[in-house]
């Protein structure tokens, strides 16, 4: 992938410390990402952008739940080798305070303003937060997503004890949170290539009858709903369960619902 000039566009200065950087800059990566064919390009671009708002170091992470007892982990990253290889050979993950948070929130947040909340105050996630500072990331910020399929993502960047680091941060999350949602997409249409066809389709009416099954409705009573026999939906639940590998009814919901094939009746 050829890259472009537009990285080396001027910066805005506002002040002697902080830098910031424009719309133009953030979206001549965005543009890029077009054409992004590997994990090396992704990483690259992002490498790119670290450099446009002088903060070091970047996380890029998806949460997959295609099993909520073993979710796989997708990163992206230029964090020190040695704090990744400690990190997921000690589970750090299970007591990472920006792990927790992505669960359940939506807004960027910087690390420094995180540890100061009630719920992230127990000393695992303290210190967690310490031993990360000893290789370099001091403090940062996470912008959490959440994927059509409800898998987590987050862009984390990261930053040394330098002078002005909140403000360096605080000029930052305005592009990274526009950056995660374009990273996102950049790699759901590499995994899709990677992947090859493997989309599941259904029937309107396989849809139709999951559908009510969704909304806890048997099959005699999707059967009057939909006006067939109890017997044809029977059948079409069952092709449902077929098709998405599932082990039951309960479990090809859960699966077309991930999947994007069940979406709300507006």
């Amino acid at each position: 992938m050829k890259m472009s000039n537009s990285f080396n566009l001027a910066l805005h200065v506002k002040d002697e410390n902080v830098v910031f950087m424009d719309t133009d800059q953030l979206y001549a990566i965005i543009e890029e990402l077009d054409g992004v064919q590997n994990k090396e390009q992704l990483e690259s671009l992002c490498e790119q952008f670290c450099k446009l708002v002088e903060i070091p170091y970047y996380l890029f992470g998806v949460i997959e739940q295609e099993s909520l007892y073993a979710p796989v982990i997708h990163t992206f990253t230029n964090y020190p080798a040695p704090w990744l290889e400690k990190y997921f050979q000690q589970n750090k993950q299970r007591v990472d305070p920006v792990v927790s948070y992505i669960m359940t929130q939506q807004a960027p947040i910087r690390w420094d303003s995180l540890v100061q909340r009630e719920e992230f105050q127990a000393p695992q996630q303290q210190e967690l937060m310490a031993l990360a500072s000893q290789y370099g990331l001091c403090n940062g910020f996470t912008v959490p997503i959440k994927s059509a399929s409800g898998d987590f993502v987050l862009l984390s960047m990261a930053i040394g004890d330098v002078e002005n680091q909140c403000e360096k941060l605080n000029a930052a999350i305005p592009f990274a949170h526009t950056l995660a949602t374009h990273l996102l997409e950049c790699y759901l249409t590499m995994k899709i290539k990677n992947q090859g066809s493997e989309e599941v389709s259904l029937t309107k009416r396989e849809t139709d009858c999951l559908f009510w099954a969704s909304e806890g409705k048997t099959a005699w009573e999707i059967s009057k709903i939909i006006n067939v026999s109890e017997r044809t939906v029977l059948f079409h639940l069952n092709n449902c369960t077929k098709k998405l590998a599932a082990s039951n009814r309960q479990h090809a919901v859960a699966l077309a619902i991930k999947k994007g094939l069940l979406k709300p009746n507006l």
